[in-house]
């Protein structure tokens, strides 16, 4: 049979084990000393991890608006009879209309993207699109 030292040892060990799992997997307290300014906002990382495209919106359908990046509207509209010049330097950009937003030609836009189709011009997918307030 065990003697009370050898009984004792195997709880003092079993505690000392027990608390030493139970403390390492307990997950870190939820107050921070960071402060506030030092944090980023979750839109603002999406932005970082997405591709930015910046233009005059020149086109817009049922489904689609064209958006073509050039220094000024003015300058996208002298392209109107050669557009493959743009598709080929990656100017264009095919953007998906959602039902809430409505713009129109002429608009500067700010448009965030995660992926775009391999097509000519490419489609944006899942686009992230903002104003442009100059």
């Amino acid at each position: 049979m065990f003697t009370v030292k050898q009984k004792l040892v195997t709880v003092a060990t079993t505690l000392a084990l027990g608390c030493g799992f139970t403390v390492g997997i307990t997950p870190a307290s939820a107050a921070s000393n960071e402060t506030s300014a030092d944090l980023i906002s979750i839109s603002s990382f999406e932005k970082q991890q997405q591709t930015h495209f910046t233009g005059y919106v020149v086109f817009v359908n049922n489904n689609y608006m064209t958006i073509v990046d050039t220094p000024t509207m003015e300058k996208a509209l002298l392209y109107q009879e050669n557009w493959w010049d743009l598709v080929n330097k990656d100017k264009i950009l095919l953007v998906p209309l959602s039902d809430n937003n409505s713009y129109t030609i002429g608009d500067k836009l700010d448009v965030y993207f995660k992926a775009m189709t391999m097509s000519l011009p490419p489609i944006a997918m899942s686009p992230i699109v903002e104003k442009v307030i100059e």
